[in-house]
């Protein structure tokens, strides 16, 4: 009967390989119904405690390596402390876990809590603004319905009904009408508590539903299912078989059991709200849901999210056939934390959200988006990035923003990004997806193409095109002749020669071509500052939030994330890209002059400027390029940098032996820079308004030595992939070194 209950999953191989697999299967499955440590560690497989899991064959790579389910009357030797031998205790948040220390079977990296607390933080908070559309949504119909009736009431009643209403008085009344209704909403949003309501949403259908697509030992998604307000369906997913089973293993270890969703069929869904009480459909309800609890899952993540693709206000009514057999409903949250680029799940991820949901994701290709390999950066991203360029930290995050809303306008989607940062040596974006057609048109506004000189750090951003009329709606600007209507045409972008530099006007040097990047917000300002005030206010009541609001437990990163948040709400929101202070002093051999007898000069000259989260040499400003040189000139000519060194045998063209003059000597490009005039007043008194800083802990050092990357996971369902060498095996290959 057990061996009948088996399901073996046989690749196209040899058949002798179809036997020993079979074989290591099946012991596996007595193995661990029976109970018999012994027999697992001989066959050397383990099987998912599920049984509507197929097994999955896992030889060990050596016999100090543990499977991440371990029977209860196991042999195996265990610490003092009662954690299994070779495994540590892990807490971070609300949850707690055994983690593998002989080998990286499953990936786990402690530079990542930065990322989980904040994740943890903008969920939440992106509960609480969800719940509060919803219920913006529901109280809008509910009283346009009523004002309807009366106005219809009111209009039946009237005595002198033979003038017509005009076209103009119709207009009026319709613009009256709904002022009204925005104001009895706004009024009775007074008196709501969408805190409470979003944590109350967690038991109905209005609650979440998140996707983790690269899990790994489930702790994000833990801590999101006990952190996050408002969740009622969670599904971990990874294609490794062994980080499902330690996945699992946590969720019993933390108590969790009880919240596993049913895991019957993969597409039994959940239709107890295709119909209102009395029978009517109702077109904000959802339907056909996923089962709510934590679903555990091996699987394709790409396949998961093209396979989810429903929206879940679609009626069962209108589906197709292959909807009806084969889809879900899209997810409220899509979380893409890769090993590498998140390029290969952007398009199955942004058909699969649901109109206004957040993706979150994370890329650690730096070496890519930074400009390192351009050209690997180019066949992912579709932008090219600019080789050793001082804001190389911004210009990563803006190519990723312009793939994720180039991919979103395919679908007729647009993106809002909520926040973008820059964090150890990846980056995190959190954006919110909106259906909407007439934005997509728009989306070459917030398109730009980046110019770089080739002798200095000055750089001008272009936009792809200009329209006068949405500009103007964008801006929130008037028309200054109102004798000339804004032009409301699409037209080309034009580049630096409009401006009147054909090339760099400080220098002289052409200038090579970067991008497209997004050149629109990085960050929803008013989120940002409701995420710090949250922060401050946990910080005085003990890491919680007072109100019951996301946090609902400590952060472990809570003064980081501050710091972070804090800096980020100081930046010019309209400025792309920065200057480096230390590259351009460079480039006219000066020393760095202080940031803030920079900024002085700058906002004294009546300009903007702010720093920038991930560079503390980072000047954010609107000032024109001859502006920023003429602020090093004023410098210079009160401290006189010294001469530039020149070391002949490194002059292009020269041979290192001759004192011959070069074939093609370089120009001095300080000399030219620092020889023009200075057409701008320079003042480096400090304004009293720099005096206003918030107190934060910006640019945190890190918190341990050899803070970065760990190597791939190796994957217990692959032992081949990323194989070390056993503990204890001193071989020495052709190329190893000594």
């Amino acid at each position: 009967e057990r061996e009948q209950s088996a399901r073996f999953v046989l690749p196209d191989r040899q058949p002798m390989a179809h036997l020993q697999r079979g074989y290591r299967q099946l012991t596996t499955s007595l193995t661990y119904r029976l109970g018999v440590s012994s027999i697992a560690r001989a066959a050397g497989s383990v099987l998912l405690p599920k049984r509507n899991f197929f097994l999955t064959s896992r030889p060990f790579a050596n016999q100090s390596t543990t499977s991440a389910i371990m029977p209860s009357n196991t042999n195996d030797a265990a610490t003092s402390n009662g954690l299994p031998k070779g495994y540590e205790k892990i807490t971070e948040g609300t949850i707690t876990m055994h983690y593998p220390q002989s080998e990286n079977s499953v990936f786990y990296n402690p530079v990542q809590v930065q990322n989980r607390d904040l994740s943890v933080l903008m969920i939440g908070m992106y509960a609480e603004r969800r719940a509060e559309r919803m219920w913006v949504t529901r109280k809008r119909k509910e009283v346009r319905k009523r004002m309807s009736q009366e106005q219809r009431s009111a209009t039946a009643a009237a005595v002198d009904t033979s003038s017509k209403e005009s076209k103009v008085e119709r207009k009026a009344r319709m613009a009256q009408f709904e002022k009204d209704l925005d104001a009895e909403v706004e009024a009775a949003k007074a008196s709501v508590n969408f805190t409470k309501l979003a944590q109350e949403s967690a038991t109905t259908n209005d609650g979440m539903s998140i996707f983790e697509a690269l899990a790994a030992s489930g702790l994000r998604s833990l801590r999101y299912w006990k952190e996050v307000p408002g969740l009622r369906t969670m599904v971990v997913n990874d294609l490794d078989p062994g980080a499902i089973d330690l996945a699992r293993e946590n969720v019993i270890r933390n108590g969790l059991e009880g919240a596993l969703a049913n895991e019957g069929d993969e597409h039994n869904k959940d239709d107890t709200a295709t119909t209102t009480e009395e029978g009517n459909i109702d077109p904000l309800k959802k339907y056909n849901l996923r089962p709510p609890g934590i679903k555990l899952q091996v699987g394709d993540a790409t396949h998961e999210m093209y396979m989810s693709r429903i929206p879940p206000t679609l009626h069962p009514s209108q589906y197709n056939t292959t909807q009806s057999k084969y889809q879900m409903t899209q997810y409220d949250v899509i979380d893409l934390d890769p090993y590498g680029s998140a390029a290969p799940f952007l398009d199955g991820a942004l058909q699969s959200i649901v109109d206004g949901g957040l993706m979150c994701i994370t890329c650690t290709d730096m070496a890519a988006l930074g400009g390192s390999h351009p050209e690997t950066c180019y066949g992912r991203y579709g932008a090219f990035p600019v080789q050793r360029s001082g804001y190389l930290q911004e210009l990563a995050l803006r190519i990723l923003l312009y793939h994720v809303s180039i991919i979103a306008g395919r679908y007729g989607r647009t993106i809002r990004p909520v926040l973008s940062v820059g964090m150890a040596f990846y980056c995190r974006v959190f954006v919110e997806v909106w259906d909407d057609k007439a934005g997509v048109n728009n989306l070459s506004l917030s398109h730009g193409h980046l110019f770089q000189s080739i002798k200095c750090s000055s750089f001008h951003v272009t936009p792809v095109a200009t329209n006068e009329s949405v500009s103007a709606k964008q801006n929130g600007t008037t028309n200054k002749n109102p004798n000339k209507k804004l032009s409301n045409v699409y037209r080309n972008g034009r580049g630096p020669c409009d401006l009147g530099e054909a090339v760099c006007s400080e220098t002289g040097g052409s200038y090579k071509l970067g991008g497209p990047i997004w050149t629109g917000p990085l960050h929803d300002l008013d989120v940002v500052n409701d995420a710090i005030a949250r922060l401050e206010k946990s910080e005085e009541n003990n890491g919680i939030n007072p109100t019951g609001g996301t946090p609902v437990h400590p952060l472990k990163m809570t003064k980081t994330l501050h710091g972070l948040l804090v800096s980020v709400s100081e930046e010019l929101p309209d400025v792309p890209l920065y200057h480096s202070l230390p590259a351009i002093c460079s480039t006219v051999n000066s020393s760095t002059i202080p940031r803030k007898s920079f900024n002085a000069a700058l906002v004294n000259a009546g300009y903007r400027v702010s720093a920038y989260h991930k560079d503390p040499g980072a000047v954010k400003t609107d000032a024109p390029n001859h502006v920023v040189w003429d602020v090093v000139r004023g410098w210079c000519k009160e401290n006189p940098p010294q001469p530039r060194k020149v070391n002949k045998r490194h002059r292009k063209g020269e041979d290192p032996g001759s004192n011959a003059p070069p074939k093609h000597p370089h120009s001095d490009v300080a000399s030219l820079i620092l020889n023009k005039e200075i057409k701008t007043k320079i003042d480096f008194t400090i304004p009293e308004s720099f005096a206003s800083r918030k107190k934060a802990v910006r640019y945190a050092l890190n918190p341990e030595a050899n803070w970065g990357p760990k190597a791939a996971a190796s994957g217990l369902g692959n032992p081949n992939k990323g194989k070390r060498k056993a503990d204890g095996d001193t071989t020495e290959g052709p190329a190893q070194k000594k």
